[in-house]
């Protein structure tokens, strides 16, 4: 179970699994705010308590990069972006799959 993600204490990971359980449940980025909230709760997580999150989930949902389809640099740009705001980024692999990727930073900022 996933409920011992904390969504305050450790936002990237919680933002991450929002992520994934939403795409298991094929939920898109116009999703409600209860549709969000029923795939947090079907994968085990609360659902989640803050706007950024909502934001974050909906942007990372409607911003997939695709290996095959967009260029080395649109890749780098959303990386870099979605490190710098500690959003989920959601990748579409050469093999065609779906994978998130978890911005985890080495230190915090203070």
């Amino acid at each position: 179970m996933n409920s011992k993600i904390s969504e305050r204490a450790f936002p990237a990971r919680y933002r991450a699994a929002l992520v994934r359980a939403a795409l298991r449940a094929g939920v898109t980025s116009g999703a409600s705010d209860l549709e969000l909230d029923r795939a947090a709760i079907e994968a085990g997580l609360r659902p989640p308590a803050l706007a950024e999150t909502r934001e974050a989930a909906r942007y990372a949902l409607d911003n997939p990069v695709d290996f095959m389809d967009d260029s080395n640099q649109d890749i780098a740009q959303s990386l870099f972006d979605s490190a710098s705001d500690g959003r989920p980024l959601v990748v579409r692999d050469a093999r065609r799959r779906l994978v998130v990727m978890e911005p985890q930073p080495v230190e915090e900022s203070a």
